[in-house]
């Protein structure tokens, strides 16, 4: 049992029969079938959602299981008809409908329809979801309670270098002179690249929460040097990703149209991360995300004092749903301010100095060398809800024919992308 008495179910099943080796499945046009075993890439398996002791199963492309008519079909929207009382057996489950009837399977055409008692063939058995040795339904559940996750090792050691070398090639390993470097539009860029828009575990989620019609919207990288940040910066900034960081005036009011994943090429942790990261808190009714562009000097200070330090290890993966306020700058100036407390302190015990003057401190460090450690990069991509507007390019078709399977995804995500 969950909280509050509620039944514990996975968010993330496939629906297999206690006796009849098959699965029950909502196919991509919405007609409800059955099959003897699910598709690897997990578009077979349901979300669920409860409502008390009652579930909800809908596909990964948005229809929900109902009985509306008397009959098994499947609806957009989730009513009484799209909701079962769950009757738990042991390990098993039998799903009761508003009309009394059960949820049953058969081994021949219709093969899934309703039957008025809860025999051998009206029980089932839930599977859940596992990719890269990851419960995918329990990373789904977190982000849609707590806005955001951080999953390790998602990538190996050769995908890591493969995509360093695509974002070196498109420029983004290179020194800007700032304490930055940028680089946008990089889905079309390498095959790696493109797999890594359309990573099969990002795609499970986000389709399940945000839209199963989204769109990429961006996908770049980010080299910071921490160095820069530490010493030639004056005061931290914060940002919000696309469409939140267009806004000209307050009115975005969903505050879940965007999915938001960060790719750490590198590892950042205490010496190196300059990043950090606090949710837009709500105002107007808890609808209407804050932002900081848009936020006075003082809210923009009551807001990141909350902030969280972003730590993570290469090959991870942070995810988040709807804005947050993120900068990849704090500790701006912190090189000079601990500097001074260490000057103040020797003047005030009476240390002699050690005999650098600080315009020689100065010249020194403006002229030490980059250290590539220093110097930690990230991808991140954000894809919208299918009602938004997009900013980068799509990908030419010519390209995308020559990244196969994820060549075919990062068409249908650049959809309604502008072209060249």
């Amino acid at each position: 049992m969950g909280r509050r008495g509620q039944i514990a179910i996975d968010r993330i099943v496939a629906l297999r029969s206690s006796v009849l080796p098959i699965y029950v499945l909502i196919r991509p046009d919405g007609t409800v079938t059955a099959a003897d075993e699910v598709s690897e890439d997990g578009n077979d398996f349901l979300t669920t959602r409860m409502f008390g002791d009652q579930i909800a199963f809908q596909s990964i492309n948005g229809d929900y299981l109902s009985i509306e008519g008397g009959e098994i079909c499947t609806r957009r929207y989730c009513s009484a008809n799209e909701r079962f009382t769950v009757e738990k057996h042991e390990t098993q489950y039998a799903f009761r409908s508003r009309s009394g009837a059960y949820l049953s399977v058969s081994d021949r055409a219709p093969f899934v329809g309703l039957a008025p008692q809860a025999g051998d063939t009206e029980t089932f058995q839930l599977f859940s979801l596992m990719m890269f040795g990851v419960n995918v339904g329990q990373q789904l559940d977190i982000i849609d309670r707590t806005g955001c996750v951080q999953i390790n090792d998602l990538l190996s050691s050769d995908d890591l270098q493969s995509l360093r070398e695509g974002v070196s090639d498109a420029g983004g390993l290179a020194l800007s002179g700032g304490h930055e470097t940028r680089v946008r539009g990089l889905a079309g860029c390498t095959a790696g690249l493109a797999e890594l828009a359309t990573h099969p575990l990002v795609m499970q989620i986000a389709r399940r929460l945000l839209s199963p019609a989204m769109q990429l919207a961006s996908m770049e990288s980010c080299r910071t040097d921490v160095d820069h940040v530490r010493k030639e910066l004056e005061v931290t900034t914060w940002n919000v990703v696309h469409p939140y960081s267009t806004c000209v005036f307050p009115g975005v009011v969903d505050p879940r149209i965007n999915f938001t994943v960060t790719w750490f090429l590198d590892q950042l942790d205490s010496e190196n991360s300059t990043w950090a990261f606090v949710k837009a808190p709500l105002a107007d009714g808890a609808t209407t995300p804050q932002l900081p562009h848009l936020s006075s000097p003082e809210e923009v200070e009551a807001v990141t004092s909350t902030a969280q330090h972003l730590l993570a290890q290469s090959g991870s993966a942070w995810l988040c749903i709807g804005p947050y306020w993120m900068s990849n700058n704090v500790g701006a100036a912190s090189f000079w301010k601990d500097y001074d407390a260490q000057t103040r302190y020797k003047h005030l015990s009476g240390q002699k100095d050690a005999g650098q003057s600080f315009r020689a401190l100065t010249d020194a460090q403006l002229s030490a060398q980059v250290k590539d450690e220093m110097c930690p990069t990230v991808v991140q991509a954000t894809y919208l809800r299918e009602n938004t507007t997009l900013t980068d390019l799509a990908p030419s078709p010519q390209v995308l024919a020559g990244y196969g399977e994820a060549g075919r995804q990062l068409k249908e995500l650049t959809m309604t992308a502008p072209t060249a």
